[in-house]
């Protein structure tokens, strides 16, 4: 049993759940003054007293039964449906895939219920738990009843019976009821025994119960529901639906074999399995049919096991320095700065692109015996002395690998694989008349811009990409360079520059050797660096204590706008 509430506002919600008896309260957003905004304030409010909200919502379209699920409607009541087709979509407006097309993500349905589930425990339960509720109150669909009511997922039918006897041309006049609309009724009952599934009708207030046409009709309503639900209490065959993972059956025998999965889902990198054995799977629909790993006995009580969730550390070391505490340091250090002139905004530089492979190979070159195809996917091996021809037919990817979220392919066609040696046998999808062994035998890495040669070979580059940000006292610069030679490297601080020389050990060998002018002045003495795989990253400490736009002073174009961190400058 429950209640209407048509007029907005949390107080209401709440006076309304707290009547005794009241199992929900429904949300009138068909014909109460409740918008979209209200209904998602009255929803928590009815939660939060222990009781049900049902929203009843204006029209049967997706993003609004999408909108009153998310907002943690335990139930939703759709007026004026006209056909079995309408229903199957709303269905799968309310469901989760498999058995509909709801999406997950609102933050705001699990808290809408006690004890609070995980999002993972409302995602397995909520296709079960949440009812969908049509109304019965045109003609349409009290022709087409008895195929509704057989509809998956339809949990509720509710009777209309001021819209139901208008629609079938007998309308509720002075509180009664004319036979016809008592026939159709029945009939809307006899279809909900019939597909077991449960009836709901708006019951008037005391003041019709004397309307003996009315009266008649609740006490029909009244014994339907008594004589399914005492039918059910006492029967011994009642089916009961196992809670357990992986099963999900209806059951009567309590020692029937039960075959389920106890540990929770796991999900990571793209590859889907449970955590209490070993498959692992690339698709949804490949999860769902991964065999039960243990037999036990059904249980409707014992639910999956949480997900595990790690600990954050506690053990926070109470000397180390706040932020205020270092922000306050940056303040008293600080000293005045030049004057700024307005900045400008500058697109960042781009590396250019290299130069483009050759597509053949060079015929004065000489093949070596046992030289495998350049081209991705191919792997055919040059025989030394073999003729070479236009029909070789090289099959090859000519895009670029992708690893993603688990699974493996190329950018160049749709195949995905979840195994590694699965991707290195992948078929090429694009066939060129030649296999490429040697190309055009040039190393393309010597000409790119920017580059000139040196002493012993050595390929001095003028420039190399950079990057920086920075905190109220320093300001952390990166330089990329790959395998930087740690023990011929130096670094050398001074107050307004910065002295690199950073020499590769590389089979060609490059050196990046260069005098960096910095923005801002700096505390040599405290600043620091350290070298990495793929970059030098330098700490320059600042010796003012104000913002960097930029890290070079002889960067003429700025950008249009600056973060400040630490003390501004003057102006």
């Amino acid at each position: 049993m429950g209640v209407w509430q048509t007029l907005p506002g949390q107080n209401v919600s709440r006076i309304l759940a707290r009547t005794p008896g009241i199992d929900w309260v429904l949300v009138d957003c068909e014909h109460g003054n409740i918008d979209d905004a209200a209904m998602h304030e009255a929803v928590p409010a009815i939660a939060s007293c222990g009781v049900s909200p049902i929203v009843r919502l204006p029209d049967m379209q997706g993003w609004m039964i999408k909108r009153a699920l998310d907002a943690g409607a335990h139930g939703i009541l759709i007026p004026l449906l006209r056909s079995a087709e309408e229903a199957r979509k709303i269905v799968a407006a309310a469901k989760f895939p498999p058995q509909g097309q709801r999406g997950l993500g609102s933050p705001f349905a699990m808290e809408r219920f006690h004890p609070i589930p995980t999002m993972t425990e409302y995602l397995q339960h909520a296709n079960d738990s949440l009812l969908t509720i049509v109304q019965i109150e045109t003609q349409e669909a009290l022709d087409a009843v008895e195929e509704i009511a057989e509809v998956p997922g339809i949990d509720v039918l509710f009777i209309g019976p001021f819209d139901l006897g208008n629609n079938i041309g007998y309308p509720i006049l002075d509180g009664v009821i004319r036979p016809e609309l008592e026939q159709a009724i029945d009939r809307i009952l006899a279809a909900t025994t019939k597909a077991g599934k449960k009836a709901g009708f708006f019951a008037s207030n005391r003041a019709s119960e004397h309307k003996p046409q009315f009266s008649r009709v609740k006490s029909v309503m009244r014994q339907a529901w008594k004589s399914r639900t005492v039918g059910r209490i006492v029967s011994a065959d009642m089916a009961l639906k196992c809670v357990h993972q992986g099963c999900g059956k209806e059951y009567s025998d309590p020692d029937e074999i039960c075959r389920y999965h106890p540990g929770p889902p796991v999900f990571h990198e793209g590859q889907k399995g449970w955590s209490c054995c070993k498959p692992r799977v690339l698709t949804f629909n490949e999860f769902l049919e991964i065999p039960p790993c243990t037999d036990g006995k059904h249980s409707t009580t014992d639910y999956p096991p949480k997900i595990e969730k790690k600990e954050l550390a506690t053990d926070v070391n109470p000397t180390k320095q706040s932020l205020s505490d270092k922000l306050a340091e940056a303040v008293s250090a600080a000293a005045t700065t030049a004057n700024r002139a307005p900045l400008t905004p500058q697109p960042a530089p781009t590396a250019p692109p290299p130069p483009p492979e050759s597509e053949d190979d060079e015929p004065s070159l000489e093949i070596p015996d046992g030289k495998a195809c350049r081209r991705k996917g191919c792997n055919v091996t040059y025989k030394k002395g073999q003729q070479r021809s236009d029909d070789e037919k090289c099959v090859h990817h000519p895009g670029a690998p992708i690893f993603h979220e688990g699974s493996k392919g190329y950018s160049c066609c749709k195949r995905r694989v979840l195994e590694f040696d699965q991707f290195m046998k992948l078929e090429g999808c694009k066939t060129s008349p030649r296999h490429l062994f040697v190309g055009s035998g040039q190393d393309r890495s010597k000409k790119k811009q920017g580059a000139s040669g040196g002493r012993d070979g050595e390929e001095l580059l003028e420039t190399v990409r950079h990057d920086f940000y920075q905190t109220p006292t320093t300001v952390i610069a990166s330089f990329f360079l790959k395998k930087i030679d740690s023990t011929r490297a130096t670094v050398k601080f001074n107050s307004n520059t910065l002295d690199l020389d950073l020499p590769t050990s590389e089979s060609a060998p490059k050196r990046y050797k260069t005098t960096v002018p910095l923005f801002g002045e700096i505390d040599a003495q405290k600043s620091t660096f350290k070298i990495l795989g793929t970059k030098l990253e330098v700490s320059l400490y600042k010796a003012d204590g104000a913002g960097w736009p930029v890290l070079r002073s002889d960067q003429q174009q700025r950008t249009g706008e600056i973060l400040q961190i630490g003390r501004a400058g003057r102006v």
